[in-house]
């Protein structure tokens, strides 16, 4: 496997999550689910459920969250159970940002997720914070950029 760097990776045009369906992503040597939730931001999660392993991305975008095939418990856009669960055991959410259309998604190989603290250089000169028209998941608000790009 081809190391990864700590940074942002590009995952294609924005639009192309906003169907109203859950999508399947391999990268970084798992699998991930992106959707768009009720405000049209794209959230990203790992795909395996956490309560029995079901496939997040064969389930069902229902209102801002997604739901397991399996059992139909649901998941909203930060990990956090949000229905049907008696159990409410997170899973992992992605820090996400939308630049010129695109979708990127974090990623640190040590399995940091505060992407606020990282010290990597900016996408474009040292802007950190994202300009007029893009969108910066709440978790990446105030996040640095890297210019590398993963193979998706």
């Amino acid at each position: 496997m081809t190391a990864v760097e700590t940074g942002w990776h590009c995952l294609g045009p924005a639009e192309n999550y906003r169907d109203g369906k859950p999508h399947a992503i391999a990268v970084f040597g798992t699998k991930l689910v992106a959707f768009a939730d009720s405000r049209g931001e794209i959230r990203i999660l790992d795909a395996r459920c956490p309560h029995m392993g079901g496939d997040l991305s064969n389930g069902s975008v229902v209102g801002g969250t997604i739901d397991c095939p399996i059992h139909r418990w649901r998941w909203d856009g930060n990990g956090e159970a949000a229905g049907g669960s008696p159990h409410p055991t997170p899973t992992r959410a992605w820090a996400t940002l939308e630049r010129d259309q695109q979708l990127f998604v974090w990623h640190d190989p040590e399995g940091f997720a505060d992407v606020q603290s990282s010290s990597a250089s900016s996408m474009s000169g040292s802007r950190a914070r994202p300009a007029s028209g893009e969108r910066l998941s709440a978790r990446a608000s105030t996040a640095s950029m890297t210019s590398s790009r993963s193979r998706v």
